[in-house]
């Protein structure tokens, strides 16, 4: 994966942050991290985050996949350029709103395993509490899906989408301990830059499909690096 797309997801990860906190932060706020021995209090947060992370790789994974598919296809290109301009028309028309997609009808498979583990204050429970949230509906996290697509491969995806999950940790570490740090006004400002990023993102996706990159090979030759296009070097015989 490229300098280009690490920072892309990282960047997604810290900006969608504050999102995270008005979506998650409840959740966070709720975790029964004070009926835990002192102990095993950091360790159960870590879990919790670990795993939360792990979810978005795992989603990752499964984006990447399909975008190595669509690769070897030979639809890579144009997959880029579809996605570009998925991210574009849904800031327009849904004006920037970054809410879950689906129905919380849908999402009581996930929520209601969650309620027991928060009447459960185990390590274990904080691990699944975690996963859990990592699946949860959000726009934020398919806006991510959509750059995760794009790398072509089942590792890509997964990097990217972990890196994205690294991005969102310390605003929701944040809003655990210090929550005075993230008023109401902030969370807005944020939410406003939001749609700034997403059209970014966007406009990447884009140009990476329609102006694919290219390098020089050794013989000073140009290598087309555009995913599912041919690599043709002519070489001179002697």
């Amino acid at each position: 994966m490229s300098s280009v797309w690490i920072i892309a997801a990282l960047t997604t990860g810290l900006v969608g942050s504050l999102h995270c906190v008005g979506m998650c932060g409840p959740l966070a706020m709720a975790l029964p991290i004070g009926r835990l021995p002192r102990s095993q209090r950091g360790l159960a947060m870590g879990l919790y985050h670990v795993s939360r992370v792990t979810a978005y790789a795992g989603l990752g994974t499964l984006a990447g996949t399909l975008g190595q598919g669509l690769l070897l296809a030979g639809f890579q290109r144009s997959v880029s350029v579809a996605a570009g301009l998925f991210l574009l028309l849904w800031t327009v028309f849904r004006q920037g709103k970054f809410s879950g997609l689906t129905t919380s009808r849908t999402a009581q498979w996930i929520t209601r395993p969650m309620s027991r583990f928060l009447q459960s204050p185990t390590l274990g429970a904080f691990a699944g509490l975690g996963f859990l949230n990592g699946l949860l509906p959000c726009g934020f996290v398919y806006v991510a899906l959509t750059g995760a697509v794009t790398t072509g491969s089942a590792v890509g995806g997964a990097a990217y989408m972990g890196l994205f999950g690294l991005g969102t940790v310390p605003a929701l570490m944040l809003v655990r301990f210090v929550p005075d740090l993230f008023p109401v006004t902030l969370r807005r400002r944020f939410t406003a830059f939001m749609p700034v990023l997403t059209v970014a993102l966007g406009v990447l996706l884009l140009v990476r499909g329609v102006y694919p990159s290219t390098v020089a090979d050794r013989a000073g030759h140009e290598v087309p690096l555009c995913h599912g296009g041919r690599t043709e070097v002519n070489q001179k015989t002697p």
